[in-house]
């Protein structure tokens, strides 16, 4: 051991630690992360005890470690940098099971779970030039590749979330037979706006229940969510409320709830898993076991036309410009 290979390994070990603490807080404190695709949502539905704790257990398996390898240094305890080895191929271990799910079972790549992975091969790099021992590496690199093949092989029948749980708000007029609906929309799309004009000029005609899901997971678009949410407008036409709330400059922050941060996560969840591209999407429940997806502005306002749900219709000037936003925000 040199004190240059120990003191890289204690460095490298303090950053990643603060990395994910400073993870932690974003999460907690700021409501956002360095991960912002699409992906790290999906992945965070199929954490049995939240993506919160996840990242939380991560920090503080690197700050032990770094404590681990600070003591190791200073005393020449065998059982330390033992117990550093067993902890670093758990580590592996459990990260290779992880992306293997990830990357086959899921088919999404979330950048914050392979940062960390990468974290932890460099981690070990270092740690095998502080113990002077190669072995090491190819230990540590056959374990990630037993838990990463063992997830890979399996089929875990992964599912995407109820569709019903990704609405974050529904208008009914009356209960009855009619299909359900549920549009999936953005709070910065023209094609959405249109739609949803359309929808509220008619909206004591509409028959059965029209769910509204938002893929918008900003904290800006979260506070106007919640401004529909708690609205009494809302009761009155809930998608002229929507629109009008878009417009606004500004919104005055309000309480988001963790069921509407659950919501909007389950439709991006759902929204990705399903393959759609872009939105304005409509998906028509005519009954169980049965649904019709229609994709952009021009066809769902055809089916609502050719349904006679347009009692009235807006008329727009539509620009030749391609329809649907891309979900990724």
């Amino acid at each position: 051991m040199t004190k240059v290979s120990r003191y890289s390994l204690l460095t490298f070990l303090f950053l990643a630690a603060t990395f994910l603490s400073a993870e932690v807080w974003m999460q907690a404190i700021r409501h956002t992360s360095f991960c912002t695709t699409s992906s790290c949502d999906v992945v965070g539905e199929y954490v049995r005890f939240g993506e919160g704790n996840l990242i939380k257990m991560g920090a503080t398996f690197f700050w032990f470690l770094w404590a681990l390898a600070f003591f190791g240094g200073r005393y020449d305890k065998k059982w330390i940098w033992g117990s550093a080895t067993i902890l670093f191929f758990g580590a592996l271990a459990f990260d290779g099971a992880i992306l293997g799910f990830q990357f086959m079972g899921l088919k999404e790549k979330c950048l914050l779970c392979v940062a960390v992975g990468a974290i932890l091969f460099v981690g070990l790099c270092l740690f095998s030039w502080v113990r002077r021992s190669l072995l090491t590496v190819f230990l540590g690199v056959a374990v990630w590749c037993g838990g990463f093949t063992a997830n890979a092989v399996l089929d875990l029948n992964v599912i995407p979330p109820a569709i019903t749980d990704t609405a974050f708000s529904t208008w009914e007029t009356a209960p009855d037979n009619a299909p359900q609906h549920v549009l999936f929309f953005s709070l910065h799309c023209d094609h959405c706006s249109k739609i949803l004009a359309n929808l509220s000029i008619n909206a004591q005609t509409l028959p059965g229940k029209w769910h509204l899901a938002s893929t918008d997971n900003k904290e800006d678009d979260l506070f106007r969510l919640s401004t529909v949410q708690s609205s009494n407008a809302t009761k009155e036409n809930l998608f002229l409320e929507v629109l009008r709330v878009e417009s606004l400059d500004k919104i005055d922050p309000v309480p988001i709830t963790d069921d509407l941060r659950q919501k909007v996560r389950s439709a991006r969840a759902y929204f990705k898993m399903k393959g759609f591209q872009g939105i304005p999407v409509l998906v028509v429940m005519e009954r169980p076991g049965w649904e019709m997806v229609l994709r952009g502005e021009n066809n769902i306002t055809e089916y609502l036309r050719i349904r006679g749900f347009l009692k009235r219709e807006l008329q727009f000037n539509n620009a030749p410009k391609a329809e649907g936003n891309s979900t990724a925000q």
